[in-house]
């Protein structure tokens, strides 16, 4: 068909149908639930965190293995149980009244475990009297002690024996004799001590002392008070009063004497006993011991007279006791005597291993109380000594 214009027309086509691609496909999903993919690298981080965790594990079975350890021996200490301890147990004393006595004479090695073990397994009632227990001793081997009761009750016969501090072993032989009721007499005791039993383990073997000892036990009997019944022997004493003498050194750290002062335990106890022999008032041990340690430091003469006494006896030194020849004669041999020149008490022999620092070199009496002046050089010194004649102390 034609139009006006002459144009011709073509029918008209639409375009096709757009096909629809089909959807992609998701994988199924749960309703109401949300999923995530976790990615797990394993390495040497996981492995370093595994053996450090195990690392921990040990250290706190090892730390709990030591802590039980500890305990075990506190309650039952290594060994086998040491020398007999006579105590005695006053009435009405608690149960840490006892531990702490227990502690102190080295019966238990540790009060706390003591008391710990009588609130959970309870202890026997006990009579008050005299108890002989062991050093080194279980718990459970002192509450058997407890059960059987007493040596001897309070209405028995005891001997109190009591050693000052200062003595020497002659002066402990004759006080022996002095006690009334005593079991024993001094010439029995000293027969005791020849027989080389009982030893301290702070002190040679009477068989190896230095050279110039006079008298092996020497200043190892310690000086306190005693108990003794009807029936007890010399051993007994002389096993108590070595006894107590070691437990007082080990606490206070006579082991350690060579880093601590530089003197071996025994040496140490020499120098105590000069401090029991010089000083008068108590305050003054320390500042003594500090003039002997300087002394021996700087490899003078100590000059104690002290120990020229031990040799004479008697305080009136003469012109002919201050030139003898003898190692105890500290005005003319260097370093300390041999031996201990008396018995000390613990507050020399802790001012042995503790001396208060200071470089003074000399003391001199400065009144009839018996107190010092301390003095750094001899032009001091001098000063000081003209004052103790001055005042006839000298």
């Amino acid at each position: 068909m034609n139009d006006s214009a002459g144009t011709s027309f073509r029918g008209f086509r639409p375009p096709p149908p757009r096909q629809r691609r089909p959807a992609r496909s998701r994988p199924p999903q749960r309703e109401g639930v949300d999923y995530e993919t976790v990615f797990v690298r394993k390495g040497r981080g996981t492995t370093l965190s595994v053996l450090f965790l195990l690392l921990l594990l040990l250290v706190a079975i090892w730390a709990t293995m030591q802590a039980i350890q500890w305990g075990r021996e506190q309650l039952d200490p290594p060994g086998e149980q040491g020398a007999a301890i006579n105590l005695t147990l006053p009435p009405g004393i608690t149960t840490k009244g006892i531990s702490d006595l227990l502690e102190d004479y080295g019966v238990v090695p540790d009060a706390r475990a003591y008391e710990w073990y009588v609130r959970l397994k309870g202890a026997p009632l006990f009579q008050a009297g005299d108890y002989t227990f062991h050093t080194n001793s279980a718990v459970w081997e002192v509450l058997e002690v407890l059960k059987d009761g007493p040596r001897y009750v309070e209405q028995t016969l005891r001997i109190r024996v009591t050693i000052p501090e200062g003595l020497t072993v002659r002066q402990i032989i004759n006080e022996i004799d002095t006690i009334e009721d005593m079991p024993f007499s001094g010439a029995e005791f000293e027969a005791e001590m020849r027989m080389q039993h009982v030893v301290s383990n702070y002190a040679p073997s009477p068989s190896a002392m230095p050279s110039g000892a006079i008298e092996p036990y020497e200043g190892l009997l310690f000086p306190d008070t005693y108990y003794l019944g009807p029936d007890s022997t010399p051993e007994e004493l002389l096993t108590q009063m070595v006894t107590r003498f070691d437990q007082i050194l080990t606490k206070l750290g006579y082991a350690a004497s060579p880093q601590t002062v530089g003197l071996t335990p025994y040496e140490t106890v020499v120098l105590a006993s000069l401090i029991e022999r010089e000083a008068r008032i108590g305050s003054e041990r320390a500042k003594i011991s500090r003039v002997i340690h300087n002394r021996l430091a700087a490899d003078w003469y100590l000059g104690i007279d002290a120990s020229i006494v031990y040799i004479t006896g008697d305080n009136e030194l003469t012109l002919s006791d201050l030139q003898m020849e003898s190692p105890f004669n500290s005005r003319l041999s260097k370093g300390l005597p041999p031996t201990p020149i008396a018995a000390p008490g613990e507050a020399s022999l802790e001012a042995a291993m503790g001396p208060v620092p200071g470089q003074w070199m000399y003391y001199v009496l400065a009144d009839a109380e018996g107190r010092h002046n301390f003095s750094v050089s001899s032009e001091e010194f001098e000063r000081d000594k003209a004052k103790c004649q001055e005042r006839g102390l000298c």
